[in-house]
């Protein structure tokens, strides 16, 4: 018997541009997307006049693989960093020291640098789970992302190790009530970031949203993915919080 394939029920966007420019036209969320070019040598000479830190990552994939940081150093110097290696270079070796780290197949993005808030000396974002199992989203759960010694990357797959929300905001928000305003703001901006992207995207079901906090609390998104995975959750100590976000994705799928 010939085997059926499984019809995927929910919609999955690739493109982090696409999803960017998307989420760029909303009044609401301007203020909280990063700049964010296609990588050329004219955009990345650009961003670094502008930005003392970028980031230039795939414009498709996740688990933070192929992205690559570049900081401006003094008297014209720049420092590459590459998985867990970094380099300095002067301007006339940065296009080859930054493009001997890039695929030829690929399309790459040139993202404005945010200087993450620290827990425990290390930086860390947050990872917002949203999922649609009925009519409306629901934002299922919140986790923090703290990056591996020796790593600008929080991902879970790349070592990041996951901490409750609370834990991680009490490093840069020290009043209860601010910690409480925080979450209920970061889940107001998780929802409209739903509902923008569902308006061009009906087919959407679960989404990731990963923000990051900047040293006086501003959030940021990075990117947000249309296949999240939810390992991390299980890490926490909240088997609560993980059946139900198991529920609804057996749910969606």
């Amino acid at each position: 018997m010939s085997k059926v394939r499984r019809i995927r029920r929910y919609q999955q966007i690739a493109s982090k541009m696409l999803k960017t420019r998307v989420l760029q036209r909303d009044p609401s969320l301007r203020g909280v997307i990063p700049e964010t070019l296609w990588y050329t040598r004219q955009n990345l000479e650009e961003m670094l006049e502008r930005h003392r830190t970028v980031y230039v990552k795939p414009d498709k994939g996740g688990g933070g693989v192929g992205i690559l940081r570049i900081e401006k150093r003094d008297e014209g110097r720049f420092r590459v960093c590459f998985r867990t290696r970094c380099r300095e270079v002067d301007r006339r070796r940065l296009f080859a020291a930054v493009e001997s780290c890039l695929s030829p197949e690929k399309h790459y993005l040139v993202q404005q640098g945010i200087p993450l808030a620290l827990y425990r000396g290390s930086p860390f974002d947050l990872r917002i789970l949203l999922q649609k199992p009925g009519r409306r989203w629901i934002v299922s759960g919140m986790v923090a992302k703290v990056a591996a010694s020796g790593r600008f990357v929080t991902n879970y797959c790349r070592g990041g190790h996951p901490l409750p929300v609370e834990t991680a905001l009490k490093a840069v928000i020290r009043e209860p009530v601010a910690r409480e305003w925080m979450i209920r703001e970061l889940h107001r901006m998780a929802e409209r970031v739903a509902e923008v992207l569902n308006d061009r995207f009906p087919g959407l079901r679960e989404l990731g949203i990963d923000v990051g906090l900047d040293r006086n609390g501003h959030p940021w998104i990075f990117e947000v993915n249309t296949r999240p995975q939810f390992k991390m959750f299980s890490k926490i100590g909240r088997r609560d919080l993980f059946a139900k976000i198991l529920k609804y994705h057996r749910l969606i799928v």
